[in-house]
């Protein structure tokens, strides 16, 4: 015993008892081991408490190692920015456009469709020829306003 240790408490003592008891009985197979687990418990923190302070300097370098941000995390930001940017203006560059609106064919062109589907229609196939072109180049110019030049 060190001359400033106080002497042990009637708790402490009990407490040294029980846990000699629980060595000698029951640590084995199927005992109860909680008195020593608490008493390795406090021998670990008796031991961590025991260990040296870190001096000034090391708490330092350890907390400015611990806290560091690097500069590259500068410039790994603004490249992600750019890249996001970048995408954006992709996904509205290459979004699909809408349907292009075509127009209704006229009732002329039906009436010839009408004409040159009779039995005896073989007349009218040159008027059906001339509104399906006329019909066609309605439907071209109104995909060519929607879509653009073909390349």
């Amino acid at each position: 015993m060190i001359g400033e240790e106080k002497p042990p408490t009637a708790e402490e003592l009990a407490e040294a008892e029980s846990l000699a008891r629980a060595l000698e009985d029951g640590a084995g197979p199927g005992g109860d081991t909680s008195a020593v687990d608490d008493a390795l418990a406090a021998a670990n923190l008796l031991r961590a408490s025991a260990r040296p302070t870190l001096s000034e300097m090391r708490a330092r370098a350890v907390l400015n190692r611990a806290w560091r941000t690097p500069r590259r995390s500068v410039a790994r930001g603004a490249i992600a920015a750019v890249a996001a940017a970048a995408a954006a203006v992709l996904v509205f560059a290459l979004r699909p456009r809408q349907p292009a609106p075509l127009p209704a064919p006229g009732p002329d062109l039906l009436r010839a469709q009408l004409a040159a589907a009779r039995p005896d229609g073989s007349a009218a196939m040159s008027r059906l020829d001339s509104e399906m072109s006329a019909y066609r180049e309605q439907v071209f110019g109104a995909l060519q306003r929607a879509y653009g030049r073909p390349r």
